[in-house]
């Protein structure tokens, strides 16, 4: 009877011979799958290393070229030779390069703009520094000169020169007018003003203020100390261009820097009307 018994086979066989015949788990997706999601971080990474971040403040750069009118009427000056009498009756137009479009009509009260040295409120002395320039370069040419189709030209030239640094004085901070101070800093343009040469653009120069050791400096130049009370303060830069600036409203918490320069440049005169009398 013993023979006769069938040997029943044992539970734990039936369970290591299901485990044997079971598919086995592919881990070869699992492991592409955090591949493909590393290979994408990487790349990220290195896409952000490649492009260069914009900063959040660029440097404004001047734009143009532009043409305006340079004066709101007609300009009379005299010229030389016959006993005086022969005057020059003009209307100039400009092209000019600058921060800010409305800028030379700013300076004719005639139109509006931004800050920077922009187009600033009507400054009253502009009319007449721009008589004087005219009238200073007229008084030393005569009737022919002027009339000449060769050196009409040079005079033109010749004005441009005399005329830039009237239309573009030198500004400093967000002032609308070279007679006005940086409303952020409370630093002004000095009372020698007029006797500097500087003619580096609004915003490729600076001035450095340390309220602390109380100490301005202009670009790369020797530091200068000050007390609070100059209201002509000279300061020099590495290349030897000096400014005059007024420190007596300069605010007293304001550490930093001033940008300081000429808010644009006259590239040509034009002749709109041009009549010898």
């Amino acid at each position: 009877m013993a023979d006769a018994k069938k040997e029943e086979p044992k539970k734990d066989d039936k369970k290591a011979d299901g485990a044997e015949g079971a598919p086995k788990k592919n881990k070869l997706p699992m492991m592409l799958g955090g591949g493909a999601v590393a290979m994408i971080a990487l790349g990220w990474i290195f896409a952000t290393m490649a492009v260069p971040k914009k900063e959040h403040d660029e440097k404004p750069h001047l734009e143009g070229p532009f043409v305006a009118r340079l004066s709101k009427t007609e300009i009379q000056v005299n010229l030389t030779g016959e006993g005086s009498k022969r005057y020059l009756v003009m209307m100039l137009n400009g092209e000019y390069m600058a921060y800010d479009e409305a800028y030379v009509n700013g300076r004719l009260g005639i139109g509006g703009g931004d800050g920077h040295g922009g187009a600033p409120a009507e400054d009253p002395l502009y009319t007449i520094q721009l008589k004087n320039a005219l009238l200073s370069l007229a008084s030393t040419r005569t009737r022919e000169q002027v009339t000449d189709p060769v050196q009409i030209e040079s005079f033109l030239e010749e004005a441009r020169r005399l005329v830039e640094p009237v239309l573009f004085p030198v500004y400093i901070g967000d002032s609308h007018s070279p007679h006005h101070a940086d409303s952020v800093s409370g630093l002004k343009l000095g009372e020698s003003m007029h006797e500097s040469d500087m003619r580096g653009l609004l915003h490729d120069h600076e001035i450095d203020i340390d309220p602390v050791k109380k100490r301005l400096r202009f670009d790369e130049g020797e530091a200068v100390d000050y007390e609070g009370k100059e209201r002509d303060l000279e300061l020099v830069n590495e290349d030897g261009q000096k400014v005059w600036v007024d420190v007596t409203e300069l605010k007293d918490d304001f550490a930093g820097k001033v940008a300081i320069g000429v808010p644009g440049r006259l590239r040509k005169i034009y002749r709109e009307s041009f009549l010898v009398q």
